[in-house]
């Protein structure tokens, strides 16, 4: 974390520099091209992402009990831009957000509903320094940090939740129907001010798995 918050101004300052360069240099074209040809420099870009759009997908949660806690397994998959890449291989830090959810079906004057029983947020840090380029992730739930030699280890370390503890078997019901919801998403809200404002206009930054839904399958062994 230290070697985080001890890059000087001037080097973020010239971080942001490079990542805005495609800005200027749209500037540039607007004045040198026809307004057709430069729609077509322009969108060319985004249809070539489209194939391959940057997102996150949460493949499966799995839930057990250990201990007289109802603990979860879960595995996802990363999909990042290159863009969104070299802002971290320019020391800036990314806070992927996880959120998890365990709910349970109520009803209240005949109408159905489903009412939350716990909700977990935290976040987890990846960045990189030094001239080697090593990448840690932090997070913010148990303070620890774990560094790797590459950004696909590390994103593979992000997308794996192993023994994660939801709730106590004491404050459940064995004959009550349980959901547990699931998501990541990109927190560009903890970006640096520029990015934010690009990240507000720019998909590439969207990344979000939206909410995963299951429904639990060891109530009834809870007995």
């Amino acid at each position: 974390m230290a070697a985080v918050q001890s890059v000087s101004f001037g080097h973020l300052a010239a971080n942001y520099y490079r990542l805005f360069n495609w800005t200027r240099i749209k500037k540039h074209l607007a004045k040198a091209l026809t307004p057709g040809l430069f729609a077509c420099f322009v969108l060319l870009p985004i249809a070539s992402h489209a194939a391959d759009e940057p997102k996150i997908d949460i493949l499966n949660v799995t839930d057990y009990q250990q201990d007289k806690q109802l603990l979860i397994d879960s595995t996802s998959h990363f999909n990042i831009p290159e863009r969104v890449i070299d802002a971290v291989h320019h020391e800036i830090a990314l806070n992927f957000k996880i959120e998890i959810q365990l709910t349970e079906a109520s009803r209240f004057l005949g109408f159905k509903y489903q009412r939350t029983r716990k909700n977990v947020i935290f976040h987890t840090q990846l960045y990189a320094y030094g001239v080697s380029r090593q990448y840690t992730l932090y997070n913010s739930r148990n303070n620890k940090s774990q560094s790797f030699r590459t950004i696909d280890e590390a994103l593979k370390t992000l997308a794996t939740l192993q023994a994660f503890p939801v709730a106590s078997l004491s404050e459940l019901h064995p004959e009550q129907r349980y959901t547990l919801r699931m998501r990541i998403s990109l927190d560009y809200w903890k970006l640096p001010t520029p990015l934010i404002l690009e990240a507000l206009f720019n998909d590439e930054w969207h990344l979000d798995s939206q909410w995963f839904e299951t429904t639990l399958k060891t109530p009834l062994s809870w007995q």
